[in-house]
């Protein structure tokens, strides 16, 4: 690949430049997966082991991202919706059962300037063994497995090549352009464990392993390219994802929930940390107010860093939780710096929900 223009011109060219060189070249950007600030708000992507572990039937997950829309024309969008459903195995223990989970996950991700997609669907199970009933431990191993899907638009590009010397990208093109849609297969792993050994508090920890198989993303992988200069490998790195947290209950209206997620991938290293404090409304109604400061560091080509603060806030009505937040970039992408914020907005709701006795915290 000699030379790629973007056809529409734009201010902010650099960041433009560095989605393309991540689409058609492993030498300069390695893949990376896609993340959430409300990491427990999209649970399936978080760890396949959370699978059940909320107080209810079924639970219904969605999370929407909108990233740089003040330094992009069409800004970056990632969503994700799942439902997981659970059933108690009793085994003569109704008091402390192990469970069986199911769910289904969609995920996608938007670079809607050259129209590059990509869309993941999978399926999840996992099993949780209760382990004490005094403290109401719980060992989950869970399993996901599915389709992952990459799509780019051709139309959009233009190549040095087509530059007439006179007024625009008007001739054809001598780059070979391989097939613009990929699928392949992926699998990842997951292991979570809970205790709860009295009525305000309860801690939890869980490990999950993406992209098992290592899929190869490179669109230039297919077996007619005769030219040996162009890479063919663009290889997805297997991710961690190592997250724990814990909920204490300070006064009969007050807790506080402090968080952490790691995600080590290929050479990228992001960690998330913060809490949120759940307030109840009223000694009555079974609504609660959700805050949450937390903060984003980096480790990417240079040093790790701080890269982004975070406010959280969100509303908790019975079966209903309801988060948003905001993100603001603390580092330079760019000489010419602008705003490189998020906003996220994330519901779930929970069949049958009772929401002062969480298995895992849902925000």
């Amino acid at each position: 690949m000699i030379g790629i223009i973007y056809k529409k011109s734009n201010n902010n060219l650099l960041v433009k430049f560095m989605v393309i060189c991540g689409l058609f070249s492993s030498l300069i950007l390695r893949s990376q997966d896609p993340h959430f600030s409300q990491f427990y708000a999209s649970p399936l992507t978080l760890n396949p082991a959370i699978a059940g572990t909320y107080t209810g039937t079924f639970r219904i997950s969605t999370i929407y991202r909108d990233q740089w829309r003040s330094s992009l024309d069409n800004p970056l969008k990632t969503f994700s919706a799942s439902g997981d459903v659970k059933f108690d195995l009793n085994y003569g223990n109704k008091s402390l059962p192990d469970i069986i989970a199911l769910g289904i996950t969609f995920f996608g991700d938007r670079v809607s300037t050259f129209d590059f997609n990509t869309n993941q669907i999978v399926l999840t199970g996992a099993y949780h063994k209760a382990l004490d009933k005094r403290t109401k431990q719980y060992l989950g191993i869970g399993v996901q497995g599915g389709i992952f899907q990459r799509s780019i638009n051709y139309e959009d590009l233009s190549f040095q090549d087509q530059y007439n010397a006179i007024d625009g990208y008007t001739l054809g093109t001598g780059e070979y352009l391989p097939p613009n849609n990929k699928a392949f297969a992926d699998v990842s792993l997951g292991l979570y464990y809970s205790i709860t050994p009295s009525k305000t508090f309860n801690f939890h920890a869980g490990l999950g392993y993406f992209h098992l198989t290592k899929p190869n993303l490179a669109f230039y992988n297919t077996p007619d390219i005769i030219n040996p200069n162009i890479y063919r490998t663009d290889i997805l790195p297997a991710k961690w994802s190592i997250h724990t947290g814990a909920s204490i209950k300070t006064t009969d209206r007050m807790s506080i929930q402090p968080r952490v997620n790691a995600l080590v991938q290929g050479p990228n290293t992001e960690l998330n940390l913060g809490t949120t404090f759940r307030y109840k409304l009223s000694k009555t109604a079974g609504r609660y107010l959700l805050l949450g400061p937390y903060l984003r560091g980096v480790k990417n080509y240079d040093n790790f860093g701080l890269e982004s603060l975070i406010g959280m806030v969100g509303l908790e009505m019975n079966n209903f939780i309801l988060g948003v937040s905001y993100d603001q970039n603390l580092k330079a992408l760019a000489n010419e710096r602008r705003s490189l914020s998020s906003l996220e907005i994330s519901i779930i709701y929970i069949g049958e929900h009772h929401n002062d006795d969480n298995f895992c915290p849902q925000w």
